[in-house]
């Protein structure tokens, strides 16, 4: 899932002088065709991330080291933009919401993402340890991963995918913004009042610095901002059909070079 203009001096498709872009009616009969083969696992959509002092991107010595990138920065680890000073937050549409249960090795054991789990039974599996963390009988741990998915708004006109996993300290966060976009009410032009979708809504997402007796870090700091304009129903449309087409129970929430050697634990 790539960012996408549909700004109309920059248009993605380029004809020929002289020529006519096909009816797309035509196509309908093939719909999809060639895209049999494609699931989660062959797909990536980008995360957004808080990037902390410890994060390869921040360290200059490391092969993932984005120019300017500091600790509290946000970054897209598809695209590698980094959101910063003067510009440190991000305006989004959520989209969906899934729970992952994600079971990682020990660091002592050798480290790495074991499985990614959808159902909460293997929590039923596990027991608390000395730091609160579950562990299973085989001494792998579970990280609940409360993963939200949302459209990237950069203008009325410009807008792209992304998941943005909550963990640990963030679940907090996560479970807070659930309530607001649940309790949030509109009433219709004939008086009736509802629950509109996520979607309706824009969100302003900032980072924070938080500590306890454990150290320091950065994490989310969530607002509401207002309902999305007449001027921005494309992007609501986009957000729509993502949710209508993505599946999202089957998405890899961690990717490949983390998953391999590493634990949050």
């Amino acid at each position: 899932m790539t960012e996408k203009n549909v700004t109309s001096d920059n248009k993605q498709v380029a004809t020929k002088k002289g020529t006519e872009l096909a009816n797309p009616s035509v196509f309908m009969d093939d719909a999809g065709s060639g895209l049999e083969n494609i699931t989660a696992d062959d797909l990536t959509i980008p995360r957004l991330k808080i990037l902390q002092a410890l994060s390869p991107e921040v360290n200059k010595r490391d092969g993932k080291y984005i120019e300017g990138a500091e600790a509290g920065d946000i970054v897209n680890t598809v695209t590698g933009r980094i959101y910063n000073e003067p510009c440190s937050w991000v305006e989004v549409l959520p989209v969906a919401y899934r729970k992952f249960y994600l079971e990682w090795q020990p660091r002592e054991s050798g480290g790495g993402l074991v499985q990614q789990h959808t159902d909460a039974e293997i929590l039923s599996k596990t027991t608390k340890d000395r730091t609160g963390a579950d562990v299973l009988a085989n001494g792998n741990y579970i990280q609940t991963s409360a993963t939200h998915f949302c459209i990237v708004v950069d203008d009325a006109n410009s807008y792209y995918q992304v998941m943005i996993p909550m963990a640990g300290t963030q679940l907090k966060k996560s479970r807070n913004w659930n309530s607001v976009m649940a309790t949030l009410k509109v009433k219709s032009s004939d008086g009736r009042v509802f629950t509109p979708p996520t979607f309706s809504h824009k969100y302003k997402l900032s980072t924070v610095q938080e500590s306890n007796d454990r150290g320091n870090w950065f994490g989310w700091n969530i607002e509401l901002i207002s309902p999305i304009t007449s001027e921005e129903m494309t992007i609501y449309q986009a957000a729509k059909e993502f949710k209508q087409s993505f599946k999202f129970d089957d998405v890899n929430t961690v990717s490949s070079e983390e998953a391999e050697g590493t634990t949050p634990f």
